[in-house]
């Protein structure tokens, strides 16, 4: 019998309690990719930039409805979110980088402005982007209805945003040969940060005590923000710290709590995230990337200090691995799969049980 959802929010308190006795087991069905998984996107102009008025709010809250309950035939442990359309480069958008819409690749992208001199503007309530997403937010807790929750969108982090504002690899000869120019730029990217999630969390009601979690779908403490540095794979230790660890530990501390996503294919600051005030963190098992077995270390590394969530198309190997190899307190997996089927069956072997 499927748990109810009282049920799941209290195995997510013991979750980031890491009082839990089984890992938590949820399934992520249908496209990774924006444009495939939500139907309104598929009718995206891709002529143009985008303007926020292509988008039909209403049919992404469709989209949401569906998407809720293609993710509660899968059962399990999560409890799948709604968020201001997070295929959207939000941060990018509040930059003024123009953003366009690739049917063939499924995805939105942005373009980089030429010669950027440094120029970030100001968090702006009014500005047209926060604006849709104040309507993504508003028109998704109406149509919830307290059935699911509402999350905050993905957030770009500093290095990814210097990374899209210069261009590529760019912006680490700018650290070097403008440093006080690119550490004004990441003031106001951090200001900008700030103030566009907070705006996200005062228009996200109450679920249980919480609120939901991009993409991830897992039930979070209130105030909540999903955090990413993705761009840090491309840095040294030493220019991490030099340059970027400072303005993770003013975002992270700006908040009540926080979850850090983490791929596993390149470098990651893991000793300097550990050694800051987050919530939880999630680390990727990626496509072509290290094996569970491969991550046995970090991940209990992790785990000896935060709870884990661990995400991605897990070979059924290496859910074995975590299941049978890694502590279970503090532990959460979300495991793509093709059906309901599939995902029930994954329950039953994990877990021991029907979902």
């Amino acid at each position: 019998m499927k748990k109810s959802i009282e049920e799941r929010v209290e195995l997510w308190k013991q979750f980031y309690d890491k009082k839990n006795e089984k890992p938590l087991l949820g399934f992520f069905v249908g496209s990774e990719y924006p444009v495939a998984r939500y139907n309104a996107a598929k009718s995206l102009p891709e002529d143009r930039a985008l303007k926020p008025s292509d988008f039909n709010v209403e049919e992404f809250c469709d989209d949401n409805d569906r998407l809720f309950a293609a993710h509660e035939a899968c059962g399990g442990d999560f409890i799948w979110a709604a968020d201001a359309f997070w295929g959207i480069q939000w941060m990018e958008c509040l930059c003024g980088l123009p953003m366009f819409c690739s049917q063939a690749s499924a995805n939105l992208y942005f373009q980089t402005l030429e010669n950027f001199k440094g120029d970030v503007p100001a968090f702006d309530s009014q500005n047209e982007w926060v604006q849709l997403a104040a309507e993504f937010l508003d028109k998704g807790a109406v149509r919830a209805a307290g059935r699911y929750p509402l999350a905050t969108t993905r957030m770009r982090g500093i290095s990814d945003m210097l990374s899209a504002l210069y261009g590529g690899e760019k912006f680490v000869f700018e650290l070097l040969d403008e440093p006080e120019q690119t550490r004004e730029v990441c003031r106001k990217l951090a200001d900008l940060y700030i103030g566009f999630s907070k705006f996200q969390l005062d228009h996200i009601p109450d679920f249980h005590g919480g609120i939901g979690s991009f993409y991830y779908s897992n039930w979070a403490p209130k105030g909540t923000v999903w955090h990413q540095e993705d761009t840090a794979a491309m840095l040294s230790p030493a220019m991490y710290s030099e340059h970027f660890k400072e303005w993770d530990e003013q975002l992270v501390n700006s908040f009540e709590n926080n979850i850090m996503h983490m791929h596993s294919t390149g470098f990651i600051p893991l000793d300097d995230y550990l050694g800051m005030n987050f919530t939880a963190m999630e680390l990727h098992i990626d496509e072509g990337g290290p094996s569970a077995e491969a991550l046995f270390e970090t991940h209990k590394k992790i785990l000896g200090k935060k709870p884990l969530l661990i995400w991605g198309d897990i070979p059924e190997k290496d859910l074995d691995w975590i299941f049978s190899k890694l502590p279970s307190q503090g532990l959460g997996v979300n495991t793509v799969v093709e059906s309901p089927e599939q995902a029930h069956e994954f329950y039953k072997k994990y877990k021991g049980k029907k979902v």
